[in-house]
């Protein structure tokens, strides 16, 4: 083992966990007290939040840190999604970005790998599609026929989540659609959710005041929309795609108590084991700083990629401002492995890694012994969810003892409780990653309504070029 490098574990056997490698190379330039003393300062900003108003978080853009308490959002999801699960035999998500990406990442880890192709009686709620994040028309289309020649289209329900309720791709998208329900039914509104802004801001509320769709959720104000994963936006899945096997309300106090311990553990002292989000910021601070880390391999040790996607959106987007902040490489153990592994070993060291190691993965499997000697000696008799353990400590090992930074979040399960903790704790270490980079100080003054983690102002150059360039092409 690489004796310039340590591990240092934080949490405890109940929750989430994290342990990160240092190099000791760097443990006396960490240890001037800067960082420490910034941190310290970085909390009694967020102390003071607590027992704010409402209307302070969301002229701070952090809104989103009550997503979980607002019990009236809840209320109007339950009972849209009890009335709608009864009416519909189809629910399709519509949203590009945050106002998807959280939908996805749920059913990827929520729901039967296999959900649409179980019976109705097995799958005890509606199929599921998502569109709506591009312009390219071929699986919208193919969508729209499918779900037409088998009489579905007339029983689908369909989510369309835009806080403006003006993005490109998604009202484009809505629009066919529109398009499509009234040349085959004669009417459109009937079969529409809209998650928006809920002013007449949003194209979508101005719709629905003019003649109402079949239901409205809010996008709470102050709350972004990779930030949105508790709100409305996520939630709203979550309770339609409710299995037979528990009730939606279930299924979302699941979500919420995930949320709930990684807000309590924020509010411990910065210093606390169980503080992983402080302590996460920290590491990934000090890998940019005296590492020169320009890239995060977010590792998530499972089959499933949207964590991964979701990851890139939250952080990258938040954090890369003024010419820092590192870029995010999504990828899954032992998937890239075989993909991207020798060029973290072997190529430039300017990577980090984040692991995501799931202790239960769920329903298990045991790998059989063989007559014949096939070379899984190592392996016969053991379960996959073991193997899938120790092809993460092998991985983790390599990497520590090659000097490569890394740090790994530990779960105990892979369920919805553990997964909204875990998204949670990492909307915390991207709000905290931010002030360590002094976003929320413009021009010299601590501003937390201009906060550039919260902001994305550099997305503006492509839609506005998008629709010149769409506006010249129609006139030819």
């Amino acid at each position: 083992m690489n004796d310039k490098i340590k591990h240092i574990q934080f949490g405890n056997d109940t929750g989430i966990r994290l342990k990160i490698t240092v190099c000791t190379d760097t443990e006396e330039t960490d240890g001037d007290g800067w960082v420490d003393e910034q941190l310290e300062t970085i909390q009694c900003l967020f102390n003071k939040e607590i027992g704010a108003p409402l209307s302070l978080l969301e002229q701070h853009l952090r809104a989103w840190t009550q997503s979980h308490l607002q019990t009236d959002h809840i209320q109007e999801i339950l009972s849209l999604s009890t009335k709608a699960r009864d009416e519909f035999s189809a629910f399709v998500t519509i949203g590009i970005g945050g106002s998807d990406l959280s939908a996805r990442l749920f059913h990827e880890v929520a729901n039967h790998p296999y959900h649409n192709l179980l019976s109705t009686t097995e799958r005890g709620s509606p199929k599921v599609y998502f569109t709506g994040d591009t312009f390219d028309p071929v699986r919208l289309n193919a969508l729209l026929e499918m779900l037409n020649s088998r009489n579905l289209l007339q029983k689908t329900l369909f989510n369309v989540i835009s806080k403006s309720g003006k993005t490109g791709e998604t009202l484009a998208t809505l629009m066919i659609i529109k398009d499509r329900l009234q040349q085959e039914f004669g009417t459109w509104r009937n079969q529409i959710v809209a998650t928006t802004g809920l002013s007449q801001n949003s194209l979508l509320y101005q719709f629905h005041q003019e003649s109402p769709f079949y239901g409205i959720l809010p996008v709470p104000e102050g709350v972004g929309g990779r930030f949105s994963a508790f709100s409305p936006v996520g939630l709203f899945f979550l309770a339609m795609t409710t299995g037979p096997d528990e009730t939606p309300e279930d299924r979302i106090n699941h979500a919420i108590n995930g949320v709930q311990r990684a807000d309590d553990n924020f509010k411990l002292p910065y210093t606390h084991q169980n503080n992983t989000a402080y302590h996460l910021a920290f590491w990934l601070h000090n890998v940019e700083k005296y590492y020169g880390g320009g890239n995060i391999v977010f590792y998530n040790y499972g089959d499933n990629t949207r964590l991964g996607e979701w990851f890139v959106q939250l952080y990258t987007e938040s954090i890369q401002e003024r010419g820092a902040g590192s870029n995010v490489i999504a990828a899954k153990g032992p998937t890239s492995n075989h993909s991207i592994l020798n060029g973290i070993l072997a190529g430039p060291r300017e990577k980090a890694i984040v692991f995501i190691h799931w202790e239960n993965l769920g329903t298990d499997l045991i790998i059989p012994k063989g007559d014949e000697n096939i070379g899984l000696e190592a392996f016969e008799g053991l379960s996959m969810n073991d193997s899938q353990t120790a092809s993460y400590r092998g991985t983790e090992e390599d990497f520590t003892d090659e000097g490569i930074p890394n740090a790994t979040l530990i779960l105990p399960k892979r369920d919805i409780s553990n997964v909204c903790e875990l998204m949670r704790t990492l909307m915390d270490t991207v709000a905290v990653k931010g002030k360590l980079q002094n976003l929320h100080i413009i021009d010299g003054v601590v501003s937390p309504e201009k906060e550039l983690t919260y902001h994305q102002s550099a997305v503006e150059g492509y839609k506005k070029r998008t629709e010149v360039i769409a506006h010249k092409m129609k006139r030819g």
